[in-house]
């Protein structure tokens, strides 16, 4: 090999070295260059997904506060779970009681008392309501008003321990309705199946119960009560 060709091939072998880096160089780039794209096409798409879920996220807090406390589909107060009146029996009826009120009859006025009585069989204290021609009070030998004078029902323990809603041909006008409660009761509201109140009023003690007296829609009667104002 001549001088001349030897210094060529140097020459060569010198500038190849300089080029080969920059190749390296240039293709670490170009695949920097492709990688950014992915990047940037990830990101365009998750944005708005995220957005979404922010969204998402904030109108679920906000149905769970307002709906925190479910309003009951039920009525108000506790339901009146009395049971149904016995009539005509005068039997053990205390001759001491309460009057309720006062109505009229298809000749005369009558007068509603409630009165404590008993029965043995089943053995139990009974809550009676009895409608005699007013001025004669309660005797054995006051005539009764109706069919179904006296109207007794059964005394439990609960706070409403008794009551009678008035009905046709019983001892009670069909718009009144008398209670048996608690002692410690002040105040008692109705309410009926629409779940409108009424407020009872409280007329006297008979014997450790307090009786109280209502106005009642005798087509819409109480089937709950409560014993504070609503």
């Amino acid at each position: 090999m001549t001088d001349l060709e030897r210094k060529l091939a140097e020459a060569l072998r010198g500038q190849a070295e300089e080029v080969t880096p920059n190749l390296d160089a240039a293709w670490a780039e170009q695949m920097r260059r492709q990688r950014k794209p992915r990047r940037r096409r990830a990101t365009v798409w998750l944005a708005p997904l995220a957005a979404v879920l922010v969204v998402l996220t904030s109108v679920l807090l906000a149905t769970q506060l307002q709906g925190g406390a479910p309003t009951s589909p039920g009525r108000p107060g506790v339901p009146l779970d009395l049971p149904e009146p016995d009539y005509g029996d005068a039997n053990g009826l205390s001759l001491t009681g309460l009057p309720i009120t006062e109505f009229a009859g298809q000749t005369d006025r009558w007068e509603a008392y409630g009165v404590l009585g008993s029965a043995v069989e089943p053995v139990r204290s009974l809550f009676c309501l009895l409608a005699t021609p007013r001025g004669t009070g309660i005797n054995a030998s006051s005539p009764q008003y109706g069919t179904k004078s006296p109207a007794c029902v059964s005394i439990s323990t609960d706070v409403v321990r008794s009551g009678y809603v008035g009905e046709t041909d019983g001892p009670l006008p069909a718009d009144k309705a008398v209670y048996l409660v608690d002692p410690a009761v002040r105040e008692l509201w109705l309410f009926d199946a629409e779940g409108d109140p009424n407020q009872a009023r409280a007329i006297g003690m008979l014997g450790p119960n307090r009786v109280f007296l209502a106005t009642i829609n005798p087509d819409s009667p109480p089937v709950s009560y409560q014993l504070s104002s609503p």
